[in-house]
């Protein structure tokens, strides 16, 4: 049996499939590769033949990137997508958002290349383990991508979009609204000034804080009132917040781009989101996992693992690709915990979650979850960060006093 990942390269320059083949020559014993020069000889081959990943330039004649990879999408959603694009057609992207897991920046050399196909397949092993798959399958049902964030996501794709236009959309969901101004006026983002307009909120916040915290809010509202108080949900929500807003600035402090930085915060929002998972469907469980980590000192996690077989941050990975998430931000999710899973030997958004999640437990447990181990001090060392964690732990992150008990 042929164990190879199978990759199909689509681009109408044949000189740039020529050069991709070159590149990932040496690769050729653990990946089977095939080139087309378009997109329709792509569909053809894909009828008869699994692809694990398929990567297109965005700019193709007859059927653009974005075209071809709708039709990819809807025929084969197991399918990881990679687009090839340049920083001039950065307002095209926006249309491919709902349909591409990676974007990749061109020109792109061979060991970048190598490097985000394996992260790809890394993730996509852990998300769709047996045990995982079987979990997952039993669900009564997953949480549904809130309609108002469908509407966001529509209108960020349309050329003319801006957050004015997303603001104005926000303000007219009433709930969603509140949320969103109650969020851009807490302490940790520290304004001076009180916002009352969802317009200026989000010109603020930024576009994808908003995307994150209309997905979160989307995904809260729907829980019971007994669950809600049951676990404490409004205070992580609170700390998944933090956790954005920390991770943000820890990319900032690193110097990366604001690329990064929009990503880093919404992963930072969104990656708890396995846990109303849990809270929704095995709540009794999910206790007794709460129970099981504060009383013995076991990540929770862990505990979750050997209750379940699975942990939140598998479900949350699971739920974000069943909604289209960029893979950058399923990655953060999944691996917040155990970032050197993830096959990256340099620091990322992933390292940034990683690190903020692990600051905020320190300084304090929500009654709602688990015990947090210390951060590990090796993996920080990896990235020569070891003298800046004081640091890191000295920014503010306030919090309001009678919603934490601290376990330390």
């Amino acid at each position: 049996m042929d164990e190879k990942k199978r990759i199909l390269f689509v681009d109408d320059d044949r000189s740039v499939l020529e050069g991709l083949r070159r590149m990932l020559h040496k690769m050729r014993g653990e990946w089977k590769m095939e080139f087309v020069a378009r997109t329709s000889d792509a569909m053809k081959v894909m009828k008869n033949m699994h692809y694990d990943i398929v990567i297109s330039d965005l700019r193709m004649p007859t059927t653009d990137g974005v075209q071809f990879f709708e039709k990819v999408r809807k025929k084969y959603p197991g399918t990881i997508r990679f687009m090839l694009s340049g920083y001039s057609e950065q307002p095209l992207q926006g249309r491919a958002a709902r349909c591409v897991h990676q974007f990749i920046s061109k020109p792109c050399d061979a060991e970048q290349l190598k490097k985000l196909i394996s992260r790809a397949f890394a993730l996509r092993d852990r998300l769709r383990s047996k045990e995982v798959s079987k979990i997952v399958s039993a669900l009564r049902s997953l949480p549904v991508m809130p309609k108002v964030y469908q509407d966001v996501i529509n209108l960020l794709a349309e050329p003319e979009c801006s957050p004015r236009k997303i603001g104005k959309m926000i303000g007219r969901d009433i709930g969603m609204s509140a949320k969103i101004l109650q969020m851009v006026n807490s302490a940790f983002y520290g304004r001076a000034g009180r916002i009352v307009d969802p317009v200026h909120a989000v010109v603020y916040l930024g576009l994808k804080t908003v995307e994150a915290l209309v997905l979160t809010e989307g995904v809260f509202s729907k829980l019971s009132e007994r669950k809600s108080k049951k676990f404490h949900a409004a205070a992580l929500q609170e700390h998944c917040v933090r956790v954005g807003a920390l991770a943000r600035n820890i990319c900032r402090a690193e110097h990366m781009s604001e690329e990064d930085l929009d990503v880093a915060s919404m992963a930072g929002i969104l990656h708890d989101t396995g846990k109303m998972i849990l809270i929704a469907n095995f709540s009794d469980q999910f206790a007794e996992a709460i129970r099981i980590s504060r009383a013995g000192r076991i990540p929770l996690y862990q505990v979750e693992f050997d209750l379940l077989n699975v942990t939140h941050a598998q479900l949350g990975g699971c739920l974000l690709e069943l909604w289209g998430i960029p893979n950058t931000i399923i990655e953060a999710a999944t691996f917040h915990h155990e970032p050197w899973q993830c096959l990256s030997d340099e620091f990322s958004t992933t390292s940034a979650v990683y690190i903020a999640d692990a600051i905020d437990h320190q300084l304090c447990c929500g009654l709602g979850d688990g015990w947090r181990e210390d951060i590990d001090m090796d993996c920080l060392e990896q990235f020569d960060l070891t003298d800046k964690w004081h640091k890191w732990c000295g920014m503010c992150l306030p919090v309001e006093a009678g919603e934490y008990n601290y376990v330390r």
